[in-house]
Protein backbone atom coordinates (compact mmCIF):
# COMPACT_ATOMS: atom_id res chain seq x y z
CA UNK A 1 0.00 0.00 0.00
CA UNK A 2 1.35 3.70 -0.82
CA UNK A 3 2.22 5.76 2.10
CA UNK A 4 -0.71 8.33 2.62
CA UNK A 5 1.52 10.39 4.21
CA UNK A 6 4.00 11.33 1.17
CA UNK A 7 4.23 14.78 -0.33
CA UNK A 8 2.10 16.45 2.52
CA UNK A 9 2.60 17.90 5.44
CA UNK A 10 2.55 15.01 8.00
CA UNK A 11 2.10 16.82 10.92
CA UNK A 12 -1.13 16.24 12.79
CA UNK A 13 -3.18 13.89 10.31
CA UNK A 14 -5.04 11.36 10.48
CA UNK A 15 -5.62 8.50 8.03
CA UNK A 16 -9.10 6.32 8.83
CA UNK A 17 -10.18 3.92 6.24
CA UNK A 18 -8.07 5.57 4.07
CA UNK A 19 -9.47 9.15 4.10
CA UNK A 20 -7.42 11.69 5.21
CA UNK A 21 -8.48 14.41 8.10
CA UNK A 22 -6.92 16.82 5.92
CA UNK A 23 -9.40 16.45 3.46
CA UNK A 24 -12.17 17.61 6.05
CA UNK A 25 -10.00 20.61 7.16
CA UNK A 26 -9.01 18.80 10.73
CA UNK A 27 -5.96 19.16 12.45
CA UNK A 28 -4.76 16.92 15.47
CA UNK A 29 -3.58 19.91 17.42
CA UNK A 30 -1.37 17.81 19.90
CA UNK A 31 0.15 14.26 20.09
CA UNK A 32 -1.77 11.86 21.72
CA UNK A 33 -0.59 9.55 24.46
CA UNK A 34 1.56 6.65 24.23
CA UNK A 35 -1.27 3.80 25.17
CA UNK A 36 -0.58 0.51 25.62
CA UNK A 37 -2.89 -2.31 26.36
CA UNK A 38 -3.45 -4.87 29.36
CA UNK A 39 -2.70 -8.39 28.94
CA UNK A 40 -5.29 -10.59 29.89
CA UNK A 41 -5.04 -12.88 32.98
CA UNK A 42 -6.86 -14.51 35.51
CA UNK A 43 -5.14 -14.41 39.50
CA UNK A 44 -5.51 -16.78 41.93
CA UNK A 45 -5.49 -16.32 45.54
CA UNK A 46 -4.24 -20.08 47.22
CA UNK A 47 -4.52 -20.10 51.19
CA UNK A 48 -1.73 -20.71 52.71
CA UNK A 49 0.91 -20.13 50.00
CA UNK A 50 2.84 -17.33 49.06
CA UNK A 51 2.05 -14.95 46.11
CA UNK A 52 -0.37 -16.18 43.74
CA UNK A 53 -1.11 -18.22 40.97
CA UNK A 54 -1.57 -16.25 37.68
CA UNK A 55 -2.41 -17.67 34.33
CA UNK A 56 -1.46 -14.79 31.47
CA UNK A 57 -3.38 -15.32 27.96
CA UNK A 58 -1.46 -14.35 24.82
CA UNK A 59 -4.17 -11.75 24.48
CA UNK A 60 -4.28 -8.23 25.33
CA UNK A 61 -7.91 -5.82 25.55
CA UNK A 62 -8.37 -3.46 23.50
CA UNK A 63 -6.99 0.18 23.83
CA UNK A 64 -8.57 3.57 23.37
CA UNK A 65 -6.67 6.12 21.26
CA UNK A 66 -7.73 9.89 21.42
CA UNK A 67 -6.87 13.24 19.05
CA UNK A 68 -7.43 16.79 20.41
CA UNK A 69 -8.35 18.14 17.03
CA UNK A 70 -9.45 21.39 15.37
CA UNK A 71 -11.17 22.08 12.25
CA UNK A 72 -11.74 25.68 10.78
CA UNK A 73 -14.28 26.51 7.43
CA UNK A 74 -13.01 26.01 4.41
CA UNK A 75 -13.25 28.88 1.54
CA UNK A 76 -15.81 27.11 -0.49
CA UNK A 77 -17.84 25.95 3.05
CA UNK A 78 -19.28 27.41 6.36
CA UNK A 79 -18.79 25.76 9.73
CA UNK A 80 -21.24 23.61 9.92
CA UNK A 81 -20.58 22.32 6.43
CA UNK A 82 -17.67 21.40 7.33
CA UNK A 83 -18.58 19.63 10.30
CA UNK A 84 -21.19 17.61 9.10
CA UNK A 85 -19.15 16.41 6.19
CA UNK A 86 -16.09 15.45 8.82
CA UNK A 87 -18.91 14.04 11.08
CA UNK A 88 -20.40 11.72 8.25
CA UNK A 89 -17.06 10.01 7.36
CA UNK A 90 -16.65 9.06 10.82
CA UNK A 91 -20.09 8.07 11.71
CA UNK A 92 -20.51 5.87 8.63
CA UNK A 93 -17.67 3.56 8.86
CA UNK A 94 -18.63 0.32 10.75
CA UNK A 95 -16.27 -2.24 12.17
CA UNK A 96 -12.80 -2.51 13.06
CA UNK A 97 -11.22 -0.40 9.97
CA UNK A 98 -7.23 0.88 9.60
CA UNK A 99 -6.60 3.78 11.49
CA UNK A 100 -2.66 5.49 10.78
CA UNK A 101 -1.61 9.27 12.15
CA UNK A 102 1.21 11.17 11.49
CA UNK A 103 2.72 10.34 14.57
CA UNK A 104 3.51 6.38 14.20
CA UNK A 105 3.94 6.35 10.27
CA UNK A 106 5.48 2.71 10.18
CA UNK A 107 2.33 1.58 12.17
CA UNK A 108 -1.54 1.33 11.81
CA UNK A 109 -4.14 0.28 14.21
CA UNK A 110 -7.36 -1.45 13.24
CA UNK A 111 -10.27 0.84 15.35
CA UNK A 112 -13.35 1.69 15.36
CA UNK A 113 -14.83 5.17 15.80
CA UNK A 114 -16.87 5.63 19.13
CA UNK A 115 -18.54 8.86 18.02
CA UNK A 116 -21.15 11.08 20.57
CA UNK A 117 -18.23 14.23 20.85
CA UNK A 118 -19.23 17.46 20.59
CA UNK A 119 -17.62 20.40 18.81
CA UNK A 120 -16.91 23.69 19.84
CA UNK A 121 -18.00 26.69 17.59
CA UNK A 122 -16.11 29.82 17.87
CA UNK A 123 -18.28 32.34 15.99
CA UNK A 124 -18.52 29.74 12.86
CA UNK A 125 -15.17 29.83 12.34
CA UNK A 126 -13.77 26.96 13.74
CA UNK A 127 -14.37 24.14 16.24
CA UNK A 128 -12.47 22.10 18.51
CA UNK A 129 -13.56 18.59 20.13
CA UNK A 130 -11.76 15.33 20.84
CA UNK A 131 -11.91 12.11 18.23
CA UNK A 132 -11.58 8.98 20.46
CA UNK A 133 -11.09 5.44 18.63
CA UNK A 134 -11.23 1.99 19.72
CA UNK A 135 -8.25 -0.14 18.50
CA UNK A 136 -7.40 -3.90 18.79
CA UNK A 137 -4.15 -3.93 21.08
CA UNK A 138 -2.10 -4.65 18.08
CA UNK A 139 0.15 -2.07 16.65
CA UNK A 140 0.38 -3.60 13.16
CA UNK A 141 3.87 -3.18 10.70
CA UNK A 142 3.46 -1.91 7.49
CA UNK A 143 5.55 -4.09 6.11
CA UNK A 144 4.18 -6.67 7.32
CA UNK A 145 0.41 -5.66 5.55
CA UNK A 146 2.85 -5.78 2.23
CA UNK A 147 2.39 -9.25 0.38
CA UNK A 148 5.79 -11.19 0.20
CA UNK A 149 5.19 -13.51 -3.47
CA UNK A 150 7.57 -16.79 -3.24
CA UNK A 151 9.31 -17.40 -6.63
CA UNK A 152 7.77 -21.03 -7.37
CA UNK A 153 11.11 -22.95 -7.55
CA UNK A 154 10.75 -25.45 -4.83
CA UNK A 155 13.19 -24.00 -2.55
CA UNK A 156 12.73 -23.31 1.02
CA UNK A 157 11.64 -19.68 1.56
CA UNK A 158 12.58 -17.57 4.75
CA UNK A 159 11.31 -14.76 6.15
CA UNK A 160 11.93 -12.79 8.57
CA UNK A 161 9.26 -11.65 11.77
CA UNK A 162 11.47 -8.73 13.14
CA UNK A 163 8.85 -8.15 16.66
CA UNK A 164 8.88 -9.99 19.59
CA UNK A 165 5.26 -11.79 18.81
CA UNK A 166 4.05 -14.39 16.86
CA UNK A 167 1.83 -13.08 13.86
CA UNK A 168 -1.01 -14.74 12.20
CA UNK A 169 -0.44 -14.71 8.54
CA UNK A 170 -2.59 -14.79 5.46
CA UNK A 171 -1.79 -17.39 3.10
CA UNK A 172 -2.84 -17.32 -0.69
CA UNK A 173 -1.93 -20.59 -2.49
CA UNK A 174 -2.67 -20.52 -6.34
CA UNK A 175 -4.03 -23.54 -7.50
CA UNK A 176 -3.82 -24.93 -11.36
CA UNK A 177 -7.20 -26.66 -11.79
CA UNK A 178 -7.26 -30.46 -10.39
CA UNK A 179 -7.56 -32.99 -7.92
CA UNK A 180 -4.99 -32.54 -4.62
CA UNK A 181 -4.88 -35.49 -1.78
CA UNK A 182 -2.69 -35.14 1.20
CA UNK A 183 -0.87 -31.48 -0.80
CA UNK A 184 1.13 -30.96 2.28
CA UNK A 185 2.99 -27.46 3.03
CA UNK A 186 5.84 -28.11 5.38
CA UNK A 187 6.78 -25.75 8.09
CA UNK A 188 10.56 -25.05 10.02
CA UNK A 189 11.83 -28.21 7.16
CA UNK A 190 15.23 -27.44 9.19
CA UNK A 191 13.55 -29.44 11.91
CA UNK A 192 10.73 -31.84 10.62
CA UNK A 193 9.61 -33.32 7.28
CA UNK A 194 6.05 -33.30 8.33
CA UNK A 195 3.98 -31.24 6.80
CA UNK A 196 2.15 -28.51 9.46
CA UNK A 197 -0.59 -28.65 6.90
CA UNK A 198 -2.52 -30.50 4.35
CA UNK A 199 -5.07 -29.99 1.96
CA UNK A 200 -7.55 -32.63 -0.04
CA UNK A 201 -9.51 -31.53 -2.31
CA UNK A 202 -10.33 -30.47 -6.32
CA UNK A 203 -8.94 -27.45 -6.34
CA UNK A 204 -8.72 -24.07 -9.24
CA UNK A 205 -8.01 -20.79 -8.06
CA UNK A 206 -6.60 -19.15 -5.60
CA UNK A 207 -7.09 -20.57 -1.77
CA UNK A 208 -6.98 -19.00 1.22
CA UNK A 209 -5.22 -19.88 4.40
CA UNK A 210 -6.30 -17.32 7.27
CA UNK A 211 -4.76 -17.74 10.54
CA UNK A 212 -6.34 -15.66 13.20
CA UNK A 213 -9.95 -16.11 11.67
CA UNK A 214 -8.60 -20.12 11.20
CA UNK A 215 -10.66 -20.05 8.02
CA UNK A 216 -9.98 -21.95 4.62
CA UNK A 217 -11.71 -19.92 2.13
CA UNK A 218 -11.68 -20.62 -1.87
CA UNK A 219 -12.06 -19.11 -5.05
CA UNK A 220 -15.50 -18.21 -4.66
CA UNK A 221 -15.33 -17.15 -1.13
CA UNK A 222 -16.37 -20.69 -0.10
CA UNK A 223 -15.58 -22.26 3.35
CA UNK A 224 -13.00 -24.88 2.75
CA UNK A 225 -12.24 -26.03 6.36
CA UNK A 226 -13.15 -29.30 5.69
CA UNK A 227 -10.49 -29.64 3.14
CA UNK A 228 -8.02 -28.65 5.76
CA UNK A 229 -6.20 -31.00 7.66
CA UNK A 230 -3.40 -29.80 10.76
CA UNK A 231 -2.03 -26.87 12.37
CA UNK A 232 -2.72 -23.26 11.13
CA UNK A 233 0.74 -21.36 10.47
CA UNK A 234 1.91 -18.58 12.63
CA UNK A 235 5.18 -16.69 12.42
CA UNK A 236 7.08 -17.22 15.50
CA UNK A 237 10.11 -14.18 16.29
CA UNK A 238 13.00 -14.33 14.60
CA UNK A 239 13.51 -16.74 10.91
CA UNK A 240 10.68 -18.78 9.61
CA UNK A 241 11.23 -21.32 7.16
CA UNK A 242 8.38 -23.14 4.84
CA UNK A 243 8.35 -25.23 1.74
CA UNK A 244 5.68 -26.01 -0.56
CA UNK A 245 5.15 -28.74 -3.64
CA UNK A 246 5.50 -25.54 -5.79
CA UNK A 247 5.06 -28.09 -9.25
CA UNK A 248 0.91 -28.03 -8.52
CA UNK A 249 1.17 -24.03 -7.86
CA UNK A 250 0.33 -20.87 -9.92
CA UNK A 251 1.29 -18.70 -7.38
CA UNK A 252 2.09 -18.81 -3.45
CA UNK A 253 2.19 -15.35 -1.62
CA UNK A 254 2.48 -14.30 2.06
CA UNK A 255 1.00 -11.52 4.03
CA UNK A 256 2.64 -11.52 7.28
CA UNK A 257 0.64 -9.69 9.70
CA UNK A 258 3.80 -8.47 12.01
CA UNK A 259 2.79 -6.61 14.93
CA UNK A 260 3.94 -5.46 18.47
CA UNK A 261 2.08 -4.09 21.33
Amino acid sequence: MADLFLGTNKQGLIVYNGESSADYGMVVSEAPEFERPRRKQTVFSVPGRNGDVVYQEDAWDDVIRSYSVWLSRSKTADLAKTVNAFSAWLNSQKGYLRLEDSFETDIFRLAYYSGGNDISNELMQYGETKLTFTCRPERFLKEGAEPIRCALDNQAKTIYNPTRFTAKPLIKIGFSSGSYSNYGVIWNPVSTITPLFKLNGTFSGIITIDSETQDVIGPAGENLNSCFEGEFPEFTPGQIYFKADTTSLTSLEVIPRYFTI
